[in-house]
């Protein structure tokens, strides 16, 4: 990491009028760089601060560079001046996003004022948010303009974004309409002026280009070779299940054992091209839904029997529970069965035998909620990375972990392109839950139609 400048010492000195900063950072070290500066200035002039952290590791990385700093941590945690918080306890139901921003800042600010603290400051990531940053930027400023406070007291509210996951439209809004922040030349600064703005616009809108075309061209190729590669592919696995079926001859207990090996991988490595080209219209922006009713008891049924010869193969259960009270969906049945399909296949894969996958169903709300389980050893550790189309969720095992993190990566977006939401529940060493909410009624999304 850099050596923090000292002009940085009063970069939140003077804070804009509507309290609210962005800063954009290029990786996490700018991230870390940037959080020190932050919350050690808060610190020494008296704010409460509430770090608002990714994960565990990232906590302790960050506390120790506080440390180098010169920042007594543990005293001031002690004293109640500064709070760290898990992000996980704010990212789940989008739908209810708004209502506990609202509450924790308020709780907050009321400990500022009975104990007397100069000022709150806090900050949000909005890192692995794909295409629903837009929204959650939105709710996350409408939550804080709802709160009712005392302006007597500064507040601070520092938003991070990671420029890769930002687009050009959303950049330029942002610089339109707030101030912010970022680094140049070694030090970071407010693009206060237009000839600023001007410059980092130009060279932004520069680079994005150059990396639009050369990905245009790398995405134009993959897809290519992937369709090139699906034609054989669909002749090994029709030709295995003729074999099989004994269309040519019966085949001996040896001869059957490899066919059907043969089979299981060719149809594997189909569901890794076909995922492959679902990233890679994700990416280009090339994939829109067709709503229509779904039946959901029906489609959870179907992806049960499709997953019937994986689950057997392990003795493992497959339980659903589906309330009765549970109405249609209007939703796009194909990507909806890719969500659950995806789901409950990482969970048979990634429990032991004779293990347990449970899927529930049911109404809460204006919301379907569904919730995979499974009995495997969880994936706390690994959490933050769990949802990156390259997320490999234990590198010490096998390629199977790295298809879970792609297939995770396809089931946010789709959940995403439906206004909804997924989260991970989890109790380390008694395996996963993940549970994704969408609006019943397409028309009644709580999120703004794009």
């Amino acid at each position: 990491m850099e050596k923090i400048i000292a002009d940085d010492s009063v970069l939140f000195s003077s804070v804009p009028q509507n309290n609210q900063i962005f800063a954009i950072y290029e990786d996490i070290a700018e991230l870390t760089e940037l959080l020190i500066i932050y919350f050690k200035q808060g610190i020494e002039i008296g704010e409460y601060c509430l770090w608002i952290s990714p994960d565990e590791l990232f906590a302790e990385k960050t506390k120790n560079e506080l440390k180098k700093s010169g920042i007594d941590i543990e005293r001031f945690i002690n004293s109640s001046q500064l709070e760290i918080l898990p992000a996980e306890s704010l990212n789940k139901n989008i739908t209810t996003l708004e209502s506990r921003i609202t509450e924790l800042v308020k709780k907050r600010y009321e400990k500022v004022l009975s104990k007397d603290f100069t000022g709150f400051r806090t900050n949000f990531d909005f890192k692995n948010l794909g295409i629903t940053i837009e929204n959650y930027l939105e709710i996350y400023g409408k939550a804080i303009k709802n709160i009712a406070f005392n302006n007597s007291k500064n507040l601070i509210f520092l938003y991070t974004l990671p420029l890769d996951e930002l687009s050009g439209i959303t950049l330029l809004e942002l610089m339109k309409e707030n101030s912010i922040i970022v680094k140049r030349k070694g030090k970071w600064e407010y693009l206060k002026n237009l000839e600023m703005q001007t410059e980092f616009k130009k060279n932004l809108i520069k680079e994005k280009n150059d990396s639009e075309f050369l990905n245009r061209v790398k995405n134009e190729f993959i897809m290519n070779l992937s369709h090139e590669l699906r034609t054989p592919l669909n002749s090994v696995i029709g030709f295995s299940d003729l074999l099989l079926e004994g269309a040519f001859g019966s085949l001996n207990t040896k001869q059957s054992k490899y066919v059907n090996n043969i089979l299981i991988s060719g149809k594997n490595l189909l569901e890794i091209i076909n995922n492959l080209l679902d990233i890679l219209k994700l990416e280009a922006g090339d994939i829109s839904l067709n709503y229509e009713i779904v039946d959901i008891s029906s489609l959870l049924t179907d992806i049960k029997m499709s997953l019937r010869s994986s689950a057997s193969n392990k003795k493992i259960v497959i339980e659903l529970k589906i309330d009765a009270s549970i109405e249609n969906i209007q939703a796009d049945r194909t990507k909806l069965k890719q969500i659950l399909y995806n789901l409950i296949s990482n969970a048979i894969r990634f429990t032991p035998k004779k293990g347990k996958v449970t899927v529930s169903a049911f109404k809460k709300e204006n919301m379907l909620e569904i919730i995979v389980s499974d009995t495997g050893e969880g994936i706390k550790k690994y959490y933050e990375k769990m949802f990156m189309p390259s997320a490999q969720i234990n590198p010490s095992t096998s390629l199977g972990y790295l298809e879970a993190g792609v297939e995770l990566y396809i089931v946010k977006n789709f959940i995403d392109l439906h206004r909804g939401q997924i989260w991970l529940d989890y109790i380390e060493g008694t395996g996963s839950t993940f549970t994704f909410a969408l609006p019943i009624d397409s028309a009644e999304s709580s999120l703004p139609k794009k």
